[in-house]
Order: structure tokens, then sequence, then C-alpha cells
């Protein structure tokens, strides 16, 4: 097929759904891959906790990062299988109303918005916990929260001036990602083998921790790592309007970039964890990846691999950005956001430019409320798998089939047995959560937590009060 036929194709299935096309379609493979990638960036669940990691769960943690990849696989064989039947920006939204009502596409819009918007400011947060002090800076909350503004703002401008520029940057980033921080961690395991530093046994013990099934409560508390970092495959979904031949180049990003951050991040955690010179001191340390890397190499490679993450931790909110601002501008474009007129206008470059720049303004209150990361991270992670939870339940139990389908099949777009497998996976992450909020967190997760789930409750419910409302409207009209 001709780029001229693909992109007449792209239009005419845009058609079908209803929609015009407004947004420039010019995303390739890899830079539908490099969004997916970014969002999950490996380095920055890496460097922000691992420690955390070792911490609660001791060297063994690293097999959770096997364990939770293998889940979200389960969750990216539905999303790939949907986005190759509904190729439309702004997914949680646009997949569960064609599955299961506009009520229910709403929840799962909102929901998503939560999570993006509060994992992003739990990324930037991040940079600016390692940048603050590197530039010599007092590390203070109100140095760092001024740090991940600037970093936000940053990220708004590079999505202001279009896709093509936010791709062009992403793309570079996930090649230094590739080439960097992956690099490092095949050196230091290279390095812990000729050393004899541990052997392959060491990652299987948990030091200061109970044995036997004791220790799986400290074995899940430090799941919660692979958890929060191993999310947001499903990104290029998000601009499915902005790729070219989406159906068909999505649903690879998707599986290629869970795949590929799994077996990545697993060669990272084994090289670093292999390489701990003294775990009491890596724990202790606020950057114990930079501490294990100092250990080997000389100043000037800690420097170029800060330098390499930073890119990679940026290219995250980037990304992070570029997809929440898709999705406000996909649910404003059907007028189910407040000030969908003024949220669904695309600018000169082709981009939604007034989502953006409300994106960084809520991202920026949000963490000026919440400025503790641990905070940002289980409002962000909650909020991800509910949203999982929702979009998945519609695929099981919602619609069978789509009227948008040329060949008119009812038959059902999404395996059975996949979606009860991945949606058991859903509930079980999701009740860990509340459990180690309750447990472990501080009060103000616990507070957040039941925020989003009464907040999930009143979006409905006023949703459902907006529709019998128009309805109401139109029956009297009549």
């Amino acid at each position: 097929m001709t780029s001229t036929n693909a992109a007449e194709s792209d239009v005419q299935e845009l058609a079908r759904f209803g929609y015009s096309q407004q947004l420039n379609r010019t995303l390739g493979s890899f830079s539908s891959f490099a969004l997916s990638f970014s969002v999950i960036c490996i380095t920055s669940g890496l460097f922000a906790d691992y420690g955390r990691g070792l911490r609660v769960g001791g060297p063994a943690f690293v097999w959770t990062w096997l364990i939770v990849g293998i889940g979200q696989f389960l969750v990216a064989l539905v999303f790939a299988q949907l986005a190759r039947q509904i190729p439309l920006s702004g997914y949680a939204y646009q997949w569960t109303r064609e599955l299961a009502g506009p009520w229910m596409g709403c929840c799962a819009g909102w929901m998503m918005i939560v999570q993006i918007v509060t994992g992003m400011a739990g990324v930037a947060y991040a940079l600016a916990s390692y940048l603050v002090p590197f530039f010599g800076i007092t590390n203070t909350s109100p140095h760092i929260v001024a740090a991940t503004i600037a970093t936000l703002l940053l990220a708004g401008l590079i999505n202001h001036f279009g896709i093509k520029l936010a791709s062009l940057v992403n793309d570079v980033s996930v090649i230094a990602e590739m080439l960097g921080s992956v690099l490092i961690a095949i050196l230091l395991l290279v390095v812990a083998l000729i050393r004899k530093v541990h052997t392959i046994g060491y990652l299987f013990t948990h030091p200061q921790q109970p044995g036997g099934t004791a220790y799986l409560a400290a074995f899940f508390a430090a799941s919660l790592m692979s958890v929060w970092t191993i999310g947001g495959f499903e990104a290029a979904a998000n601009v499915a309007e902005e790729t070219q031949m989406p159906k068909k180049r999505i649903p690879t990003a998707i599986l290629a970039a869970e795949g590929s951050a799994v077996l990545l991040g697993f060669i990272m955690l084994i090289g670093f964890t292999l390489a701990i010179p003294s775990l009491e001191r890596v724990v202790e340390h606020p950057t114990p990846a930079l501490y294990i890397i100092a250990s080997y190499f000389p100043g000037y490679v800690v420097n170029a691999a800060l330098l390499l993450v930073s890119i990679a931790i940026f290219a995250c909110v980037l990304a992070n950005l570029t997809t929440v601002t898709r999705l406000v501008w996909a649910m404003a474009r059907d007028g189910r956001l407040p000030a969908s007129k003024f949220l669904s206008r695309v600018s000169k470059h082709k981009v939604p430019g007034n989502a953006i720049w409300v994106a960084i303004a809520i991202t920026s209150v949000f963490t000026w409320w919440a400025q503790i990361e641990v905070v940002i991270m289980v409002i962000c992670t909650f909020a991800m798998y509910v949203t999982y939870g929702i979009v998945v339940g519609a695929a099981l139990w919602g619609s069978t089939g789509l009227d948008h389908q040329s060949s008119g099949s009812s038959k059902r777009i999404v395996s059975r047995p996949v979606c009860v497998a991945a949606l058991g996976w859903i509930g079980s992450i999701i009740t860990l959560l509340i459990y180690m909020s309750a447990q472990q967190f501080s009060r103000r997760a616990v507070v957040a937590v039941t925020f989003i789930l009464l907040l999930s409750c009143i979006i409905g419910l006023g949703y459902r009060l907006f529709l019998w409302h128009d309805s109401l409207a139109v029956t009297t009209r009549n």
C-alpha cells in the first residue's frame, strides 16, 4: 500500500467513527513504539524507587519485576486487540465508550486523566529530586517543587510546537536511554561477575527480612516499584489519530514496548543488584543507583549516567503530556468535559494547545499540594489500575461487536480468556494497593486513594444526571 493510499485509508477509517482528520498524522513505527516505551520509563523506576525496593524486600525483590511484567503482558494483549479495532485517540475513553456506552467511557476517561496527571507529576518530581542537589541547590521541598514545575513548562513548550518536534525529542531520548542506562547496567553486571562481588544466589536473599511465608508480605510490598513502573505501555494508542496506519502499528508498539521494557528492565535490575558493594550503605543512600555506579566508575561516568537518566525521565514527562492532552482533546471533542469548546481547539501547529497548558497548570497545582513522591506514586498507580480494570471489563462484558466494522460482524473482538486473566491480575493489584496504602503509607496517601474512589462515584453519578437531564430536555422539545 502506497503512502497516499494508506493516508486515505486512515482518513476513511476515522470517518467511519464519525470524526474528521484534525491533527497531523506523521508518527511512524519507531515513534509509536518510543512513545509507549518512554511512558513506561524503566530508568525512572530504577533510579527513583530502586532503593525503596531493596529496603523493603532485599535483593530478592528483583523477581517481582518478572511477575508484574507477565501480569501486565495480559493487559497489553487485550489493549493490542482493542487498538486494532478502535484506532482513535484517547483510548480509555474511546474504547470503553464503544464497548460499554458513554457513561462508562467518561468514567474511564476521567480516571485516566487522574492517572496521567499524577504520574507526570511523579516523574517530573523524581527528575527534580536528582537535578536540584546536582546543581548545588539545597535539596528542600520548595526547591524540588519549583524545579518540577519548570520541567513541566519545558515539556509544555516542546509539545506546543507540534507532535513532530515532540516525537523527535522522544525518539532521541529513547535511543539515549537504551544506549545509556541499559549499557551501564550491562557493564556493571560484567564487572560484578568478573570480580565475583556476589553469586547469582544473592538474587534470592533478603537480609534482615523474615524467612519462609512470612517474607511474602515484604515481597509484595517491594513489588510496588514494579507495579508503578511497568505501566503506560498503551500510550501509543492515545495518539492513534496522529499515527500512520494505526491499526497495524499501534498494537505492535504496545506489545513491543511492554516486552522490551520487561526484558531490559530485568537486565538492569540484575546488573545493579549483583554489583551492590554494600547493601547497608546502598539502602541508606539518597541515590542508590548512582552510588553503585560511582563505586566502580570515575566521576565523569557518573555524570554521564545522570545526564542520560535525566534525558530519559524528561522524555517520560514529555510523553505523558502528549498522551494526556490527546485524551482531554478527544473527550472535549465529544463535549464530555467542562469547557469542552475551549479544550477541543486545535492550534495552528495542529495540536490541542489549550489542553496542553490546562494540563500543565493542573499538574503544577497537584505537585504543590502533594509534595511527597510516595503520595504521588500511590495516587497514580491506583488510578492507572482502576482505568485498566474499566477498559478490560468493558471488553469482557460490553458490546460483542462494533457497528463501525465494515464487515458488520458481531463476533467478539477481544479474547474472553485473556480478558478474564487480565481482569483477575488487575483486581489483585488493586487489592494490594489498598492494603499497602493502609498498612505502610502516610495518612495523606490513604486519603488520596479514598478521594479517587469518591471522585469516581461522583463523576459517574454526575454524568448519569447529565444524560438524564439531556434526554429530558429532548423529550420536552419534542
